[in-house]
């Protein structure tokens, strides 16, 4: 009576693992350093890719500077010049008022 057939449960094979993070930081400066360390060929690019990228983002050429610095004085002055014009002339209260059709 394949109906009433029950089967039967099926394994679970978990093996469990244990994680230490100060073994794992300890090998990775080992490898940073050049020692020999237990880490995988794949983990040793992924290390060297890491350092590499994160220099490059950290280095800030001085053009790079002085763009930021002037796209940042060049945003300042719109923003003061909209708030002057909005809240200091009358020339928005008098456009405001010509919309409302006062």
């Amino acid at each position: 009576m394949g109906f009433f057939y029950k089967h039967k449960p099926k394994g679970f094979n978990y093996i469990p693992r244990y994680y230490d993070p100060q073994k794992e930081e300890w090998e990775r400066k080992k490898a940073e350093a050049g020692l020999d360390s237990s880490l995988s060929h794949e983990e040793q690019l992924r290390l060297e890719m890491r350092k590499k990228w994160g220099m490059e983002k950290d280095k800030d050429t001085p053009a790079e500077r002085r763009s930021k610095v002037l796209r940042a004085i060049i945003i300042g002055a719109v923003v003061v010049f909209a708030f002057y014009f909005i809240f200091c002339t009358p020339m928005f209260t008098n456009l405001i008022a010509g919309l409302m059709g006062k």
